[in-house]
């Protein structure tokens, strides 16, 4: 009874908390519009390994013994190349020093994995794998040029009647065997009847043509819909990029944290602008923020489904002058300029790689926005942050596409954050909160759960030493799930296994292959719903996913691009709202 009373009484004082901190920014609009004219001061130093330590532990590991005792001899080529996580919570993040590397071996078709350590001390170690990496540049400029030797579409090429691009899926198998086959896409102008998606072996230098224009889940045909492809190129896997940034406003640090550039995030597929032991005001926020999952499924299974990767980083619209760039991925805008991507701008364009930082006025004072734009096949993805002087976290995601038939159809994208709450500590509560008599509902132990409009279900979670929180709070504009989507919300216990995998760190759900039917234990879809298994997550170190959902469609039936006040930047755009109770 009394444990009834205290969790009734601390709901009236979560009410009241946030009945008062509404009525104080209505009561303080004049000073709030003062504070509003204070500008941020941006800080960034470059963190972690330079692009020259990356390159040179790629050089010593393809001349070591283990590695060149699998590949001489062979047709190979280095794809991937990523770090191995190393958290502990009890320090900040310390910077990265082992690596892991994937070759593929086109003469025995596997993928050969090598770990090791960036200071060249420890013995290389190697493995082997079956699966298919995405095609970097290299690869799939080697495809292009095996191609061009092609009597009839070499030709096309050679005059520019046909162009080609980066289709999805990026790779598939040859039929009866093991053979990897990169994709291309060709196309022509709109109405030509020319479209074609093509495969081109590596190994032996040849092109494979489809009755259907196209290889399973995808589609050709002379409708295309979306942006040309500037085919300007996008960053490699591991690209060197991490930076602490401090954000100061008055004399006064609001916001300091870890920012590392979609090249260099973490994840089997990695998961955009990805932020680590975020503070406000001093106290932690975030130990970290990403999105590990981003799928997307076609109605009536027209194309894929697909299961997309964020390392990607594509070309936008950066203002170079007055500009700086204080490290490597990192472009800090003067005050008064925006960066643009392709779903702002229209045109693939752009003049940056990596992710640009600005401050802009938005109705929650001055905020900070990070942003960069990611290519995935014919996908053009934004990945933002938003931090407001108020304590107010935004992460966004948006949608856009360039020319092919696919993106024609409607279909439903699906991103999913990874937020690792540390409210002042790793000690935390949670609780479920929603309009009604079950006000405020401790959740104590892991669970998966949807949004309900009705009562604007919302979730708190505390710092179990304290008062303080910060509340999730869903956007109209996040989308309704559907049985591809899963589910919204997941309330999962830290994990960390030392040098762990990404599944038994429950980083995310370990999916590699392309393609796949959506099934309880694989697929596309999200399979994280695997974790949960009852543990207990009251005052315990909590992570919790949160899955909003956008239905696309590029044809004639496009949907309003205004439909929500709530969207940010440009359309097509959805996430959550993260805000401070009782700071």
């Amino acid at each position: 009874m009394v444990r009834k009373l205290n969790q009734v009484l601390a709901g009236f004082g979560l009410l009241f908390c946030l009945i008062a901190g509404s009525a104080e920014a209505k009561g303080n609009t004049e000073t709030r519009a003062k504070r509003q004219q204070s500008p941020i001061t941006i800080k960034v130093t470059p963190w972690g390994p330079t692009q020259q330590e990356v390159d040179a532990a790629k050089l010593r590991t393809e001349n070591s013994a283990p590695v060149q005792n699998l590949l001489n001899g062979t047709k190979y080529r280095l794809i991937e190349f990523s770090y191995i996580e190393n958290e502990n919570k009890s320090t900040g993040t310390k910077p990265p020093t082992r690596f892991r590397i994937a070759f593929y071996d086109y003469t025995n078709d596997r993928a050969i994995v090598a770990e090791g350590d960036f200071s060249g001390k420890e013995p290389v170690t190697v493995r082997e794998e079956f699966y298919q990496p995405i095609p970097n540049d290299e690869e799939f400029n080697e495809a292009v040029s095996i191609l061009q030797k092609d009597a009839k579409l070499g030709e096309a090429l050679k005059s520019e009647s046909t162009k080609t691009f980066r289709p999805m899926p990026p790779t598939s198998v040859l039929d009866g065997t093991t053979e990897r086959l990169v994709n291309i896409g060709l196309i022509s102008p709109k109405g030509s009847g020319a479209n074609e998606i093509v495969s081109v072996s590596i190994k032996r230098g040849e092109i494979i043509r489809y009755p259907e224009s196209a290889p399973k889940t995808a589609k050709a045909a002379a409708a295309s819909c979306g942006i040309p492809s500037a085919q300007q190129g996008s960053t490699p896997y591991g690209t060197a990029g991490q930076s602490q940034v401090t954000m100061i406003q008055n004399g006064v640090t609001l916001w300091e944290m870890l920012v590392i550039r979609p090249s260099a995030s973490s994840g089997t597929w990695t998961s955009g602008i990805e932020v680590r032991d975020v503070k406000y005001k001093g106290k932690s926020v975030l130990k970290r923020g990403h999105v590990p999952v981003l799928n997307v499924e076609y109605t009536q299974n027209k194309c894929g489904p697909y299961r997309d990767w964020q390392y990607a980083e594509g070309f936008f619209n950066a203002p170079e002058a007055g500009s700086t760039n204080p490290a490597p991925g990192i472009r800090v805008l003067a005050n008064g300029q925006v960066a643009t991507t392709a779903i702002e701008s229209g045109t693939d364009t752009g003049n940056f790689q990596g992710v640009a930082i600005y401050q802009q006025n938005v109705g929650l004072g001055n905020e900070i926005v990070m942003v960069s734009e990611l290519e995935a096949g014919w996908y053009r993805y934004i990945t933002e942050w938003r931090f407001a002087e108020d304590g107010t976290i935004r992460p966004r995601y948006g949608f856009g596409a360039t020319d092919s038939e696919c993106v024609c159809y409607v279909h439903n994208h699906h991103a999913y954050w990874r937020f690792d709450f540390d409210i002042v500590n790793p000690v935390n509560k949670v609780f479920q909160i929603e309009r009604g008599r079950k006000f405020m509902q401790p959740i104590t132990t892991e669970i998966n759960r949807n949004k309900n409009l009705q009562t604007k279900r919302n979730l708190l979670i505390q710092n179990s030493l304290g008062n303080e929180a910060y509340m999730l709070v869903p956007n109209l504009s996040d989308g309704t799930v559907d049985e591809f989507g899963r589910n919204d919300f997941w309330v999962l216990r830290y994990k960390n296994v030392a040098g762990g995998t990404t599944v038994q760190n429950e980083i995310d759900d370990g999916w590699q292959s392309v393609g796949g039917d959506c099934t309880p234990t694989g697929g596309s879809c999200i399979n994280i719903t695997k974790y949960v298994n009852n543990e207990s997550v009251a005052d315990q170190d909590v992570v919790v996913w949160y899955g909003a959902h956008f239905s696309h469609n590029d044809g004639a039936n496009r949907l309003d691009p205004d439909r929500s006040g709530m969207v940010l930047t440009g359309s097509h755009v959805i996430g959550p709202d993260i805000r401070p109770v009782r700071w």
